[in-house]
């Protein structure tokens, strides 16, 4: 079973509508018009029956049913849209398990219950094989063995470059240089050099971003 298959098949956009419920927004948790941790609770117990592990680890990380700290209802509506089949929630939860060597010792010391690049890969793979961007790139980061520092089994440079391709066949800038720096290296990603495509991508993707900036 996949997630988007839990509370039905369609995929409309949840997350940006219920983002825009969230009670910081001024809305009270009284006016959700879904019994929402009932749902995930339901979403829980099936994953759990069907031996959905990223589901319920996923879940039991936060712990959704014992009123955690770590969870807020924030967290539970993306969550619910996530496993609806939204892509930006689904990603969205593979941002929250994923680190790298970028973000701040501090801040990894803190969360570093979140530190679970198997459950990032869980989340971003379901958005990226449903054709969004964002998480194809995000996925090829998690695969590659320069820009993630797990020592694991996840570091398959072959599925960096199909997925950084994806991404950059969507005219992505970060997939586009994800892509570039794959051929211009020719060995993290066990593919042939190829400077001359390289500097196109980055030249293309250099317009998109100023593009962008007017």
């Amino acid at each position: 079973m996949k997630a988007n298959t839990i509370f039905g098949k369609e995929a409309a956009s949840l997350h940006s509508r219920c983002m825009r419920c969230m009670p910081q927004n001024g809305h009270n948790a009284d006016e959700v018009p879904f019994d929402l941790l009932g749902d995930l609770e339901d979403a829980y117990d099936e994953a759990d029956r069907n031996g959905d592990v990223e589901i319920t680890e996923t879940l039991d990380t936060f712990g959704l049913w014992n009123e955690n700290p770590r969870c807020n209802r924030s967290w539970m509506y993306t969550m619910w849209c996530a496993l609806r089949g939204d892509v930006e929630a689904q990603a969205d939860v593979g941002h929250a398990f994923y680190w790298n060597d970028h973000d701040p010792d501090d801040v990894r010391e803190k969360y570093k219950w979140l530190d679970k690049p198997e459950l990032a890969i869980y989340w971003y793979r379901l958005a990226a094989e449903a054709g969004y961007a964002d998480a194809q790139s995000d996925l090829a980061c998690l695969y590659c063995p320069d820009l993630i520092p797990y020592d694991n089994k996840f570091k398959l440079g072959r599925f960096a470059r199909r997925w950084w391709e994806e991404a950059a066949a969507q005219r992505l800038p970060c997939g586009m240089l994800g892509l570039a720096k794959c051929l211009r290296c020719g060995k993290c990603c066990e593919c042939d050099r190829d400077i001359p495509r390289a500097k196109a991508l980055e030249a293309e993707a250099d317009e998109i971003e100023r593009k962008r900036e007017r």
